[in-house]
């Protein structure tokens, strides 16, 4: 004879709503290994999270992604507020980051009246940056040094040595004239190969998303307290002592 208790079941858990999605959403765990992506920053899905109630429904949110207020005031983009949507805009699958340069097809911060855009990840990236190659904290910069240079000078990348649009963000310590892109090449990587316990080599670029997957709620929380200041993108002036691309 039953004790008229019931046992919880997965169907019976409290469930929530977000404007991104169309079915209710259950907090979720996950689990080293499990390789499940965040449908709003498009990263490895790590520590507390929401998942689609439906099985057949592959949407996932971090926490942090969750709790993304839907309109900031960003130092990149000081004229006007961005607001977050949770799809590309233009009515396309994809956008482009102005910070990065790189498509994404989730969350971005969006400002329509400049057709400016940056993935929730760029969004809140720490503004100092440091690498173990490298004797100073490199400072996050919204665009190259290179940028109003009329002499057709391009900022190039001292990580992968490839030339950057002036436009992208960039870590810089301006010391020592040293900058690299925001994400694959801001994070030091030794030269040597190393493998993990699956034995594939690790890269640079996991190893930012893993930073970045950790810091991003703290950053979200950080940027909400913090008063903007708006003075906007740096600019200084000095003179070039590197090798640039012509």
């Amino acid at each position: 004879m039953g004790s008229g208790k019931t046992r919880g079941h997965p169907n019976n858990r409290p469930t929530v709503r977000h404007p991104s999605h169309d079915h209710p959403l259950r907090v979720f765990k996950s689990q080293e290994g499990d390789e499940n992506i965040c449908s709003g920053c498009e990263l490895e899905l790590t520590g507390q999270a929401y998942k689609c109630t439906k099985s057949e429904c592959n949407y996932f949110l971090h926490k942090s992604c969750f709790d993304l207020p839907g309109e900031t005031h960003h130092k990149s983009h000081p004229d006007h507020p961005l607001t977050l949507v949770h799809s590309p805009p233009y009515g396309k699958s994809t956008f482009t980051c102005d910070a990065c340069g790189e498509h994404g097809s989730g969350f971005t911060y969006h400002c329509s009246k400049c057709q400016y855009d940056v993935h929730v990840g760029c969004a809140f990236v720490p503004e100092t940056m440091e690498r173990e190659d490298h004797e100073h904290p490199l400072t996050l910069l919204y665009n190259t040094p290179c940028k109003g240079r009329e002499d057709g000078v391009t900022f190039i990348c001292d990580v992968c040595e490839e030339d950057m649009p002036e436009n992208l963000w960039v870590y810089y310590c301006k010391e020592c004239d040293y900058g690299t892109h925001v994400h694959s090449c801001a994070t030091y990587e030794d030269n040597s190969p190393k493998k993990g316990e699956d034995g594939e080599t690790s890269s640079a670029a996991s190893e930012m998303k893993s930073v970045m997957d950790a810091k991003m709620e703290m950053a979200m929380m950080q940027l909400q307290l913090d008063a903007i200041d708006a003075a906007g993108s740096y600019v200084g002036s000095w003179e070039p002592r590197r090798r640039y691309y012509w």
